[in-house]
């Protein structure tokens, strides 16, 4: 039984294929994204493998409405496609099977590229699980004149007060923190580090980017108001004032 036999069987005889070159045929199965359109997907004969690609179009198809422009949303391209065992070749997403494994690969194959041409669906999503890798490629980028340095603890004795970024300048250095929207625990922790500081005495200036200053509850704008000497309501503001605003705080 060769592997087209298969996939019929797998199928219930649902499925066709149409060659459109040589050595490479299109498969015509019940695999279809959210907006009903068939899921494109090519077999080749590969030295006794198949190859089961999609000759770049998932990626055409997400670009109509989500870019892949950041090494933030490049990482979770890459984990989705690690994850699956799918490779991808100059944006052409494929696996190589042993023919006898061919139906149970399609399937997973069209579960993969629905999950990358969905990403446009769940951007929101996709961004906010994105925001403190976003916030960290910014602040290499735009700051790195100021050697940041991530993850520090001011005081030995109190390891949980924890600072995103220590930002040196020639005077003060700049506490630098990110809070995700509708974080809480991460905001009041950000607040009591800042107070806790400033009741040592210790010599900084604190920033905060937030994701989403309006997704905070009144109460949680009014504290981290109160112990943050600068904010930033969102990352796109901060992408676009943060150094102007820091180059002053540094002066």
């Amino acid at each position: 039984m060769n592997y087209v036999d298969l996939l019929s069987e797998g199928f219930n005889k649902h499925v066709s294929v149409r060659e459109k070159r040589p050595g490479v045929t299109k498969l015509i199965a019940p695999l279809f994204h959210e907006d009903g359109d068939m899921v494109d997907i090519f077999l080749e004969d590969r030295d006794n493998r198949i190859r089961v690609s999609d000759k770049g179009l998932s990626l055409m198809r997400l670009s109509y409405n989500f870019d892949i422009d950041t090494e933030s949303k490049d990482r979770v391209f890459r984990r989705i496609l690690n994850e699956g065992g799918v490779n991808e070749d100059n944006g052409d997403l494929f696996m190589e099977v042993l023919p006898e494994q061919i139906y149970p690969a399609v399937l997973h194959f069209g579960q993969i590229v629905a999950k990358i041409t969905n990403m446009g669906l769940y951007r929101r999503e996709v961004i906010t699980n994105l925001f403190y890798e976003m916030l960290r490629d910014k602040i290499f980028a735009n700051l790195a004149s100021f050697s940041p340095k991530e993850n520090v603890a001011p005081i030995e004795v109190r390891e949980e007060l924890v600072v995103d970024y220590v930002l040196d300048t020639p005077k003060t250095p700049i506490y630098l923190f990110g809070v995700r929207e509708r974080e809480s625990s991460k905001l009041r922790l950000t607040a009591v580090s800042c107070l806790e500081f400033q009741k040592l005495k210790i010599p900084f200036r604190s920033v905060v980017s937030h994701q989403d200053f309006s997704s905070l509850t009144k109460t949680d704008q009014r504290i981290i108001t109160n112990a943050a000497d600068k904010q930033f309501t969102s990352l796109s503001e901060f992408t676009a004032a943060g150094r102007d605003a820091i180059d002053r705080l540094a002066a």
